[in-house]
């Protein structure tokens, strides 16, 4: 059995730069792993099998585990099988790349179960015709994102901090909030620059005054659950932003007030949403 660790990512800076005569979206953007994650453990199989933990969750060839194994047999021309096992702790549709995590770890543990020696170049082109966030989740730790987020430059980060996550029970569909920044007029800008910059730094007075998003003023004006969440971590001292398209809000937290009680005092006004405490994760995956 192989065993890899799915670990969910936060945007610590996001800025959409403009639509693309393909339909898609170019963005400028910080990824950075979060210790949250999900676990896939991977068997020899006669053909290609997923379950999960969460029942919900399809287990066919529309979930990126299968279409990853069935990518990697399609590019190396293997006939094997492989039985993955998603235990799932990642929010489903949250903006931390839970799906794209959990496929990044089955191109990373086929590799290794097959004994294919791939190198991760090779698997983050591969996982970049699955989804724009896998070439990332793949290598892991803090790297700058263009293109779609899949063309990549790793970036050397002290950043080490708990992370607070904040999921209210709500969807944000990725393709809606696209729509909204074609519809927008004007854009208020994110200095994606400053924030590959901050993260070389160990303090978070450095990295906070960056965190930015354009998806939230697109996307938080019509979800008040989302707004009340930033509300509270905001009037309980933190400086919290939108990952991804959402729905999730994380914060960035110095250790003395986890220590104070500060998860207690968010899980007693947010009784309606997940919350996570977590960290940031600098290192890179080992391939």
């Amino acid at each position: 059995m192989v065993e890899e660790k799915a670990y969910g990512k936060i945007n610590l800076a996001l800025r959409i730069v403009r639509r693309r005569n393909d339909g898609y979206h170019d963005i400028d953007t910080v990824f950075q792993s979060i210790g949250l994650c999900d676990t896939v453990r991977i068997l020899p199989a006669e053909d290609i099998q997923v379950t999960c933990s969460i029942p919900d969750l399809p287990c066919d060839e529309t979930n990126l585990a299968w279409r990853a194994a069935a990518a990697l047999r399609a590019y190396t021309g293997i006939q094997q099988g492989a039985h993955i096992h998603l235990d799932k702790r990642i929010p489903l549709a949250a903006g931390l790349a839970g799906g794209s995590a959990d496929c990044a770890a089955v191109l990373r543990g086929l590799n290794r179960l097959w004994q294919l020696r791939l190198t991760a170049a090779e698997l983050m082109e591969l996982g970049g015709t699955l989804g724009s966030d896998v070439p990332f989740c793949i290598s892991g730790g803090t790297s700058r994102g263009r293109g779609r987020g899949e063309i990549l430059v790793p970036l050397e980060s002290r950043l080490v901090c708990p992370v607070l996550i904040v999921h209210p029970h709500i969807a944000v569909h990725t393709g809606q909030a696209y729509s909204l920044f074609d519809a927008a007029p004007t854009h208020t800008d994110v200095d994606v620059d400053a924030m590959a910059a901050a993260v070389s730094k160990d303090s978070l007075e450095d990295v906070q005054p960056y965190l930015a998003n354009t998806f939230e003023e697109l996307v938080i004006p019509a979800h008040p659950e989302i707004s009340h969440c930033r509300n509270v971590l905001q009037a309980l001292g933190t400086k919290p932003l939108m990952s991804g398209s959402g729905p999730t809000m994380f914060a960035l937290v110095r250790p003395e007030q986890v220590q104070a009680g500060l998860v207690d005092k968010v899980q007693a006004k947010l009784y309606d949403a997940d919350i996570f405490l977590s960290h940031t994760i600098t290192e890179r995956q080992m391939i």
